[in-house]
């Protein structure tokens, strides 16, 4: 990925003249003197300040350069502290970078540059029109604890539309954070993985939904071994019922990596020819664990209810899905980056700060001009 970071230049003195009073608004004002101030920053050791005085109000205030405030860093200062934490280097490692470069800030002082950063692109709400949704979550660690983080994205330019802290993981709760977002934009499909909460939140919202064919197919590969593995043990190696469930198995893996239209009835009659096992026996002397055949027969029932879901980006073409949550799990990966370089987070706003500043370091933008989101 390309990137082209912008920072503020900082004059020397101020270039213009203030066009009311910050106190009263007034618009004429006197020049009141100048005062010399020290900056942090890697070109300048000091600027010009003038101060003006309201004839309306009698009061006087101080008019700075560009890029210049009340702190003691010049505002180039802090978005190069903020940059250098984003793109991965630790808080003492800025610091002492920045100090080679002749701007002496503390470790200290840029975490609380990162967090202003973080929570100015934080206060900044998608707007627009969204017809796919894609949501995941993944874990960050806050103080040694996990901490479950939901990512929703556009599921066709692969934009992150916002981020939440989930506390609970059914669909109520997953209705409760996508709802927002469905409403606002206008959304008409979700994308996800297999997780039985999306669905109740789609059903929910009325989004059409597409699942992640690749987390299925993970998931149904992984399951299709244990069960083979199991009925290896159950049955002899000539037994009809072994050979059968192997062929069985070989079919359903060619089903999902086709999925083809008229895959519904094939897994649905895949599944009725298991319906003879029986479930286990889980209480009393003679519990029994789940038989193979029985985990086939739950196998091939959980995604014949998923077989429509599976199929959307096939069965409606124009949507332009592809039928994974790539999207998504690009959009996480973002803020992975900054994650693996720390030993955690050490709260929640400033785990929210770092993944704001992250998600929008690398958005894909062709520039990236920080100063701006902080002003705004």
């Amino acid at each position: 990925m390309k990137i082209r970071l912008l920072v503020p230049d900082v004059n020397a003195f101020p270039t213009d003249r203030p066009r009311s009073c910050r106190h009263c608004k007034g618009t004429i004002l006197q020049r009141h003197g100048r005062v010399s101030k020290p900056i942090k920053d890697h070109k300048l050791g000091r600027v010009e300040i003038h101060r003006y005085k309201c004839v309306s109000c009698q009061r006087t205030f101080r008019h700075y350069p560009s890029g210049v405030n009340e702190k003691d860093q010049s505002r180039r200062t802090v978005v190069l502290a903020a940059l250098m934490y984003g793109l991965g280097l630790s808080c003492s490692a800025a610091s002492h970078l920045l100090g080679a470069l002749g701007a002496e800030v503390s470790k200290i002082t840029v975490w609380r540059d990162a967090q202003e950063a973080g929570e100015a692109l934080n206060r900044s709400r998608p707007s627009g029109e969204v017809r796919i949704l894609g949501a995941d979550e993944t874990v960050f660690k806050v103080k040694g604890r996990e901490v479950v983080v939901g990512f929703v994205v556009d599921g066709a330019s692969g934009k992150t539309l916002g981020f939440e802290v989930l506390f609970e993981g059914d669909g109520e709760a997953f209705e409760r954070w996508l709802k927002p977002y469905a409403e606002e934009l206008g959304a008409e499909v979700l994308v996800s993985d297999d997780n039985d909460s999306y669905g109740v939140a789609a059903a929910s919202l009325g989004l059409s939904h597409q699942l992640c064919v690749a987390h299925v197919r993970k998931y149904a590969t992984k399951r299709a071994r244990s069960i083979l593995e199991q009925a290896e043990r159950e049955y002899d190696e000539k037994d009809e019922k072994l050979q059968k469930l192997k062929e069985d198995l070989k079919v359903l893996k060619g089903l999902l990596e086709e999925l083809p239209e008229q895959g519904v009835h094939d897994i649905g009659r895949l599944h009725r020819e298991y319906l003879w096992a029986a479930p286990p026996r889980r209480k009393g002397r003679e519990a029994k664990e789940a038989t193979a055949a029985y985990r086939m027969r739950m196998l091939t029932l959980e995604i014949w209810n998923k077989w429509k879901k599976l199929r959307l980006h096939l069965a409606r073409p124009r949507l332009g899905l592809d039928g994974t949550n790539n999207a998504s799990e690009r959009g996480i990966g973002r803020s992975k980056v900054r994650y693996k370089s720390m030993r955690g987070h050490k709260s929640i706003p400033g785990m929210k700060n770092a993944i704001a500043l992250t998600q929008w370091l690398y958005s894909g933008e062709n520039e990236h001009d920080l100063s701006e989101g902080m002003a705004a």
